[in-house]
């Protein structure tokens, strides 16, 4: 009975992530350029896919470029569409695994649990980026933390080392987060009890601790990518490019939502078993919301570690054995039925957008470039694009002023100059447009209609030599081409 449970669990999470994304996540074009990149001449430690030169690079997720890019030689766009489908099953299954360990095995709300869980992390932060195996990577250290309290056996902390090994090579922004989890753990390991710390064995979590940490240096980079994260985050003008980085204020209904929902769980808290109810946990959960108040992509984290600490409270509660075992098996097994028919269903009307590029007037306007390129070496020439599409002209084998990888384009990371900010004063009219282009001596500008002022340009240096319209007036997707005379 467990296993369908959970598989009709999984069938509605999965329903549940395909109405909300469909497509491939914008920043995957940038990832496999570095992945093919690699694969084809090996890490390297100055940027090779923008038009700087010089620029000294970490590439924090090499692993996973590595492994994006050769899951779509074979399979294509929906191979990594489904990559991610079965990463976000595997956090399910962790999640689950939590609230069944915590609750005593109330399969019934450990899946209600999980299934909340990934409903609010499914609306926008199940995408095809290495975040998903750094969510898989957390819940995976949560889990065999929660295993070692419970049964004080020492055993379960070895394997997070070898966590902390994967996640440096695989995502390595994200690495300290491991450390900061552990910390929680060992802090709640102090025997005091007008604090109601726990008071466990806190020397074998110390040596976790500290071995994790030196596997952290076995990687290409060294103490360089353990620190990244420090030197790649807080950029001021960052806040007001790049959506993840924005605050978290009430914007649109998901985030009404997610308050709501914060609201509601803080809410159960304060009237549930409060024996029940670990210090740890708290922790957990008020360290990411301060994180997540500040930057949009950290509340993903709260997310994450809102809901599973309710199976421990509420453990008593939704109790397994209602009617008889013939009744819950039928039950059970029309569920399973409608949520097969309700997945197949999504999938065959929100099926993915399997397309070799971000959008379709994208893919045509760089087609046209191509044409008109024709013999020429692509990575000869000097194209200009803004931060968010510059990640798929390397893919189509040029070299763009700028993309996604905001931290190869800081100084304190490149030790030759902050061009990401220079873009900034740039979208900003900080910078003329008559000077910028004057520096740079572009070959091509390449603008979108919804983000870049040069989608106007009207001076006699360039010529515009392709337009391509949006199909939808309130996208605003128009593509341009300008070509220096």
């Amino acid at each position: 009975m467990k296993w369908l449970k959970f598989l009709i669990a999984a069938l509605v999470v999965t329903a549940g992530v395909m109405v909300c994304n469909n497509a491939l996540d914008n920043d995957s074009w940038g990832v496999l350029a570095e992945g093919r990149e690699i694969v084809e001449n090996g890490i390297y430690y100055e940027d090779q896919l923008s038009m700087h030169e010089g620029l000294n690079i970490t590439v924090q997720n090499y692993g996973f470029a590595v492994i994006f890019y050769l899951i779509y030689s074979v399979f294509g766009p929906v191979g990594i569409y489904v990559g991610m489908l079965v990463l976000n099953l595997i956090l399910c299954y962790l999640i689950y695994k939590i609230c069944m360990l915590l609750s005593n095995k109330n399969v019934n709300l450990s899946l209600m649990i999980m299934i909340l869980t990934d409903l609010l992390l499914g609306y926008c932060f199940v995408v095809t980026r290495a975040q998903m195996v750094s969510y898989c990577a957390i819940m995976s250290v949560i889990y065999l933390l929660e295993l070692y309290i419970k049964t004080d056996k020492s055993k379960y902390l070895w394997w997070i080392p070898l966590i902390s090994l994967v996640e440096i090579n695989i995502h390595a922004s994200i690495w300290p987060m491991i450390f900061a989890v552990l910390l929680v753990y060992i802090i709640d390991g102090i025997k005091f009890k007008k604090l109601h710390l726990a008071g466990y064995r806190k020397k074998p979590l110390i040596v976790t601790f500290l071995v994790s940490f030196l596997a952290g240096f076995l990687n290409p980079y060294g103490f360089k990518m353990m620190t990244l994260m420090f030197s790649s985050y807080g950029v001021p003008e960052a806040r007001e490019i790049i959506n993840e980085l924005y605050p978290f204020y009430l914007a649109n209904v998901y985030c009404v939502l997610l308050y709501g929902a914060i609201a509601v769980a803080m809410i159960l808290y304060i009237f549930g078993k409060k024996r029940n109810i670990r210090i740890r946990w708290l922790l957990l959960i008020f360290g990411f919301l301060a994180l997540g108040i500040n930057t949009s992509k950290a509340m993903s984290y709260v997310i994450l570690v809102l809901l599973f600490p309710l199976a421990a409270v509420y453990k008593d509660v939704l109790i397994n054995n209602w009617g008889s075992r013939k009744i819950r098996w039928m039950v059970a097994s029309w569920c399973g039925i409608l949520a097969t028919v309700l997945t197949i269903t999504v999938a065959v009307a929100r099926a993915p957008q399997a397309i070799d590029g971000p959008n379709k007037q994208m893919i045509s306007a760089v087609n046209e470039l191509d044409k008109d390129v024709g013999e020429t070496d692509k990575k000869s020439l000097k194209i200009y694009t803004n931060f968010n599409q510059g990640g798929f002209l390397e893919y189509r084998g040029y070299k763009p002023y700028i993309d996604p990888r905001m931290e190869v384009f800081l100084k304190d990371n490149n030790g030759k100059e902050d061009i990401f900010v220079e873009f900034y004063d740039f979208y900003n009219r900080r910078i003329g447009v008559e000077d910028f282009t004057a520096k740079y001596d572009f070959d091509y500008l390449i603008v979108m209609e919804y983000e870049d002022y040069l989608y106007d340009y009207d001076r006699d240096d360039y010529k515009m030599i392709y337009e391509i319209d949006d199909e939808e007036e309130d996208t605003k997707n128009g593509v341009r081409i300008y070509k220096k005379i």
